[in-house]
């Protein structure tokens, strides 16, 4: 089980802005290797999201 199944939606919805942002600045650098681990961790978030019944797109407040 990783460990934003068991994370608050606020905490969920912070890591994965701050994923969403690191996933950014890999690619500005060129660091290819490190995005794609951003995204696959947010892809595991995105799929916890959907099941706490979180629509698509921002989830606002």
């Amino acid at each position: 089980m990783a460990w934003f199944n068991k994370a608050s939606d606020a905490d969920l919805r912070q890591s994965m802005a701050l994923a969403s942002e690191c996933a950014k600045r890999a690619r500005e650098h060129g660091d290819r290797e490190r995005e794609e681990a951003f995204h696959e961790d947010l892809n595991g978030m995105i799929t916890e999201a959907e099941n706490r019944g979180w629509s698509k797109g921002r989830n606002r407040d």
